[in-house]
């Protein structure tokens, strides 16, 4: 497949969707969704990096993430208002990677004590 996949549903233009799914479906749409579970490796991968832990260069390595993910300085202040919610968002993002990485270490753990 070349290019993005974009579910059929999200790409139909919004007077069909309308149509489709009347104005309550509209404003679901816009609705935040929590995703965490979506973002969550399949368990060797959890295993892995829980096992990267035991490790002092695998400890290393996740320092080193949460380093350039969660422990930056936060400096979301901007000219303007765009430009400062511009800037939450893209550290949104960021931090959204460490939260990552830490769940699956945590999932990790989990799964090898059983």
């Amino acid at each position: 497949m070349s290019g993005p996949y974009v579910p059929s549903r999200s790409a139909q233009p919004l007077d069909l969707l309308e149509k489709q799914s009347g104005w309550e479906g509209l404003e679901e749409l816009l609705v935040p969704k929590d995703h965490r579970e979506a973002f969550q490796p399949d368990d060797p991968v959890a295993k892995f990096l829980y096992g990267m832990t035991m490790y002092p260069e695998g400890r290393e390595v996740i320092e080193w993430l949460m380093d350039i993910t969660l422990r930056q300085p936060l400096r979301v202040t901007g000219t303007s208002i765009e430009q400062t919610a511009l800037q939450a968002a893209v550290r949104q993002g960021i931090n959204g990677v460490g939260e990552a990485v830490m769940a699956a270490i945590v999932k990790g753990r989990q799964l090898s004590s059983k």
